[in-house]
C-alpha cells in the first residue's frame, strides 16, 4: 500500500484548517451581522413608535375634548333651565327637545340629553326615535352620580338603550347654589377607530378594567388582557358598563423581550404603550416584526459577504506572493544559467555552437521572466472585478435580484429618515397652557400664529400686512394669546378666500397703558343680522361641518380673563374688523 509523502499530508491538513477557519469566520460574521442589523431595526421601530403613539393619542384626545365642554355650554341655555324648572310643561319640554336635537346635529354628538336630579331623562336629542332616552332613568350610571356629587362626570360604556358604545360627559346645571339637573353628551369614537383601519400597526386602547374598548382590529374590541376578578365583574354589572357583551380574554401573552403574542396568532408584535391624558386608558401600539426579520436576513448576507471579501483578499495576496516568488526564482535561475554559459564560452571556443544553443534556451527563460510581470498585472483586473461583484452579490443575495434589493434598501433608508422628522411648532402650540400672564411681545405672538397658518396663507394666495410699533407688548398668557390670533387670522383668511383682493391686515397701537390690536380683512364683512350673535355659543356663518361656532366665544373669554375685550365690526371700506384691547406690558 502506497503512502502519501509527509509534505503532501501536511499541505492537505493545512488547507483543511484554512477552509474550516474561513467557514467558521463566515458563520460568525453572518450571525453577528444579522443580530446587529436586527438590533438596529428594532431600535428604529421603538424610536418611531413614540411619535406615532403621540399622534394617535392627540387624535383621540382631540375627538374627546371637542365635546368635553358641551355640557357646560348647554347649561347656559335658558331653554333647558326652563324645562328643568317646569318639567310638567309640555311646551317647555318640547322646546328643550328641539334645542338639543339642533345642537347634536351641529356638533356631531351621538346624543344630548337632560336629566333631573333623580336621574330621569326629561329631554333628549333623539326624542323622535323609538329608542329615545326620554323618560328613562340612568341614575345607576357613574357619570350621573359623579356630576350630582361633584359637578361633573365622565364614563365610557355601552348604551343600555341604544346598545352603541360611547363616551359620556356630564355636567351639573346649577342656579342659586342648587342643582337643577344634569346635562349629558354622548360621543361616539367609531370615526377614530375607522381612521386606524388602514394603518400597518395594530392599535388598541384599554380602560382601567383591562378591557379593550377601541381597536384597529374589530375582533379585539371588548376583550380583556387578563381574566377579570369577581369584584371587577360585580362592579361592571352594577354600572352596566358593558351590558349585553361577553368579555372574553384576548389571549394577551407578553414576553420578556418586549414583544407580545396573541393566542391563536402566529405573529409576534413589538409592543409599546402610553397613557391617554385625562382618562384611565392606555394606548398600545403593536408594530410588526417583519422589517426586523428582513433586516436580520440582510445583515446575515452582509456578514457572509464580508467573509467572502476576506477570502478573496487572502487569495489575491497569496497569488501575488506566489507570482513574485516565481519571478524571483526565474530571474535567479537565469542569472546563474547565463553566468555558467558565459564561463563555458570563455573557456571552450570549441563548444561555441553548443553554447549558442544554450544561450537561445536561456533567452527563452528570460522571456518567461518578463512575461511573469505581465501575467501579474493581468491578474489584478479580474481579481478586482471579483471583489466588486462580491459587494453586489452581498447586497442582492437577500432576494436574488441585484437592482431590486438595492432599490428596496434605498427606499427603507429614505422612509426611516422622513417619520424621524410626525411631530415642533404644533407641539409647542398644543402644549397645555398654565394661564400665567406675562409681558408678551406682539410681534413674536403674531409670527408664531402665522407659522401655523403659513400653509393656509400660501394655499389661498393671501397677502399678510403687519404694522406694529417696535417693542409693543401686552400683558397676557403667551400661548392663549397665540390661540386667539390663530382663530382671528384664520377667520380672516376664510373670509378673503375667493375674493379678488385677498388681504389680511394686522395693526397695533398703544394708548393710555392699553394696547389695541386690529385684524382686518377684505372679505364681504359681517351682515347686520349676524352682528348681535357673533359671540353666542354655536353661532357660525360657515358651512355645516367647517365650524362649531365656539372659536369667537372662547377667544372673547380668553381676552376677558386677561382684563381685555374683543369686539367686531365692519371697516369703512368693507370687510370685517376684529379689535382686541389688552393692558400694555409692564415694561411699556
Amino acid at each position: 500500500m502506497n503512502k502519501a509523502p509527509p509534505i503532501q499530508t501536511g499541505a492537505r491538513a493545512r488547507k483543511g484548517l484554512i477552509a474550516a477557519g474561513f467557514t467558521l469566520l463566515a458563520l460568525l460574521l453572518a450571525w453577528a451581522g444579522g443580530e446587529l442589523a436586527a438590533g438596529i431595526a428594532r431600535q428604529s421601530l421603538l424610536d418611531q413608535a413614540g411619535p406615532r403613539r403621540a399622534l394617535l393619542i392627540a387624535g383621540l384626545r382631540s375627538e374627546l375634548t371637542r365635546h368635553e365642554t358641551t355640557p357646560a355650554i348647554l347649561g347656559l341655555s335658558r331653554t333647558l333651565r326652563t324645562a328643568l324648572q317646569s318639567p310638567d310643561d309640555a311646551d317647555a319640554i318640547h322646546a328643550a327637545n328641539i334645542y338639543m336635537e339642533q345642537i347634536a346635529e351641529r356638533t356631531g354628538a351621538a346624543a344630548l340629553y337632560l336629566m333631573d336630579t333623580g336621574g330621569t331623562t326629561l329631554a333628549a336629542s333623539n326624542w323622535r326615535q323609538t329608542d329615545s332616552f326620554v323618560g328613562r332613568n340612568f341614575a345607576y350610571r357613574p357619570y350621573f352620580r359623579e356630576a350630582l356629587a361633584g359637578g361633573s362626570g365622565r364614563f365610557y360604556g355601552i348604551g343600555t338603550t341604544s346598545r352603541e358604545p360611547g363616551h359620556y360627559f356630564a355636567r351639573a346645571l346649577e342656579e342659586g347654589g342648587l342643582t337643577l339637573g344634569i346635562t349629558v353628551v354622548k360621543v361616539s369614537l367609531a370615526p377614530v377607530e375607522k381612521s386606524w383601519a388602514g394603518l400597518s400597526d395594530r392599535i388598541l386602547v384599554v380602560d382601567g378594567n383591562g378591557v379593550v374598548i377601541l381597536s384597529s382590529v374589530p375582533d379585539w374590541t371588548f376583550r380583556t388582557l387578563a381574566p377579570l376578578s369577581d369584584a371587577e365583574k360585580v362592579r361592571l354589572a352594577d354600572t352596566r358598563q358593558y351590558e349585553s357583551v361577553e368579555l372574553h380574554e384576548l389571549g394577551w401573552r407578553p414576553r420578556a423581550d418586549g414583544t407580545v403574542m396573541l393566542a391563536g396568532a402566529p405573529a409576534r408584535y413589538l409592543a409599546s404603550d402610553s397613557r391617554v391624558e385625562g382618562t384611565p386608558w392606555r394606548l398600545y401600539l403593536l408594530s410588526s416584526l417583519d422589517g426586523v426579520a428582513m433586516a436580520r436576513d440582510i445583515g446575515r448576507v452582509g456578514g457572509a459577504g464580508v467573509a467572502a471579501l476576506c477570502l478573496l483578499g487572502w487569495l489575491y495576496w497569496r497569488q501575488r506572493r506566489r507570482t513574485r516568488l516565481a519571478w524571483r526564482r526565474s530571474a535567479e535561475a537565469l542569472e546563474l544559467e547565463v553566468a555558467a554559459r558565459t564561463a563555458e564560452l570563455v573557456s571552450a571556443n570549441d563548444d561555441l555552437r553548443r553554447a549558442q544553443d544554450d544561450l537561445v534556451q536561456a533567452a527563452k527563460l528570460a522571456a518567461l521572466g518578463q512575461l511573469s510581470a505581465g501575467i501579474t498585472h493581468e491578474l489584478n483586473q479580474p481579481l478586482a472585478a471579483l471583489r466588486t461583484f462580491s459587494d453586489n452579490a452581498a447586497a442582492f443575495l437577500g432576494r436574488g435580484k441585484l437592482d431590486r434589493v438595492a432599490e428596496n434598501l434605498g427606499h427603507i433608508a429614505a422612509l426611516t429618515e422622513r417619520m424621524a422628522r410626525i411631530t415642533g411648532q404644533l407641539r409647542t402650540f398644543a402644549r397645555r397652557s398654565e394661564n400665567r400672564p406675562e409681558d408678551v411681545p406682539l410681534a413674536r405672538a403674531i409670527d408664531n400664529a402665522l407659522t401655523i397658518l403659513a400653509e393656509k396663507v400660501r394655499r389661498l394666495g393671501a397677502e399678510m400686512e403687519i404694522a406694529l410699533p417696535a417693542g409693543l407688548t401686552v400683558r397676557c398668557d403667551a400661548l392663549r394669546l397665540e390661540q386667539v390670533l390663530v382663530n382671528l387670522i384664520g377667520n380672516a383668511l376664510d373670509a378673503v378666500a375667493g375674493r379678488e383682493v385677498r388681504l389680511v391686515r394686522v395693526t397695533g397701537e398703544m394708548l393710555d397703558e392699553r394696547v389695541t390690536l386690529r385684524v382686518a380683512d377684505t372679505g364681504p364683512g359681517i351682515a347686520d343680522e349676524h352682528m348681535p350673535h357673533l359671540f353666542e355659543p354655536f353661532f357660525t356663518t360657515k358651512p355645516q361641518g367647517l365650524g362649531l361656532g365656539l372659536g369667537l366665544v372662547i377667544s372673547a373669554g380668553i381676552i376677558r380673563d386677561h382684563d381685555g375685550s374683543l369686539t367686531a365690526g365692519n371697516g369703512p371700506e368693507g370687510g370685517a374688523v376684529f379689535v382686541i384691547d389688552l393692558p400694555a406690558g409692564e415694561g411699556e
